[in-house]
């Protein structure tokens, strides 16, 4: 059985105040003689002691805790950048907390407020609409914050990111390099950044080649309750497309759900998705897409932020990260 600070103190015959400092790495600063600080690392040692984790934060002042905040921990998206980011941060011997807001910016500040007060060393997020007072927030608590996926411009952070813009129009470009020439966009109402680039890359692509801008903006609170049937009752109204676009890979799977269910199998023409997903490269045809570099993304992130913890919050800058047109 392990043994407790008490029973470490009875052993060695000194203060249960000395074995806390030392074991905290205190000694020092206690003015604690070398010769005592080795005995009692050294019995520590012996017994394999572990310091109780809230205490250990208590006495040190640190959780060697990070905040992960996400919109959907169990999506194709966010559920691997999570696991890249945990598997990073427990090499540096930190623990991941992590909570999904649904988009919804109460349950954001709400998440925000129970992560500041567990005190976790540090936040990585990717941000819901009207989050600019909750993230001055984390920033007046000196708990670093770097910002990815999308951002909140009025909000001065570390922001790291893709071209959301370039990398719709590459799509933008590809799909019109295999014979389409009135494609449509199918997308979320949703005023994130990154979904509004995407959808404004879409748009300039038609100004500039003269095709006619067919868009779907599905309600994201509704996509189960109505998202097959309006995609199913969209592009039958639409009966010249020849391609579709979607902005992220849900969607792209939902068009399927709605395209392929019966009565849908004359709409032939190929499909592309803003994100990757497993099932695209083995469904018949195959799916082409825009692949976000998660590892990447996830390493940048990290750097970012355990640099932040080590040094002190500095000016805030930004990195872009390059995606991957991939053709299938």
């Amino acid at each position: 059985m392990a043994k407790s600070i008490k029973e470490i103190a009875q052993e060695l015959n000194v203060s249960k105040s000395t074995v806390s400092l030392v074991i905290n790495h205190k000694a020092q600063q206690a003015r604690i003689s070398k010769d005592l600080e080795r005995r009692v690392l050294d019995y520590v040692a012996k017994v394999g002691y572990k310091p109780n984790s809230l205490a250990k934060s208590l006495a040190t002042g640190r959780s060697n805790t990070i905040g992960l905040i996400v919109e959907n921990i169990g999506d194709s998206f966010f559920g691997p950048f999570a696991l890249y980011v945990e598997e990073l941060l427990r090499k540096k011997n930190y623990h991941v907390l992590y909570s999904s807001t649904l988009g919804d910016p109460q349950n954001a500040q709400d998440i925000i407020d129970f992560m500041l007060e567990k005190k976790v060393e540090g936040i990585l997020l990717a941000p819901t609409v009207n989050l600019d007072e909750h993230q001055r927030k984390i920033l007046e608590n000196k708990v670093p914050l770097v910002v990815f996926d999308r951002n909140s411009p009025e909000v001065a952070t570390h922001y790291v990111h893709i071209d959301n813009g370039d990398s719709s129009r590459k799509a933008c470009s590809y799909l019109q390099s295999i014979g389409c020439e009135n494609f449509g966009l199918i997308t979320i109402d949703s005023d994130q950044p990154q979904m509004l680039a995407r959808k404004e890359a879409y748009l300039k692509f038609c100004e500039e080649t003269g095709m006619k801008a067919r868009i779907l903006q599905l309600p994201y609170r509704r996509l189960r309750q109505k998202g097959i049937a309006a995609v199913r009752s969209w592009v039958s109204k639409n009966m010249d497309l020849d391609g579709l676009f979607f902005t992220t890979n849900y969607l792209c799977i939902l068009g399927l759900k709605s395209l392929r269910t019966e009565g849908g199998e004359h709409f032939n023409f190929p499909l592309f998705s803003f994100d990757d997903h497993e099932l695209f490269d083995i469904l018949n045809p195959k799916i082409s897409c825009i692949q976000q570099p998660l590892e990447p993304l996830a390493k940048t992130c990290v750097k970012v932020l355990l640099k932040e913890i080590d040094r002190g919050i500095t000016s805030p800058k930004e990195y872009v990260i390059s995606t991957n047109l991939i053709k299938r």
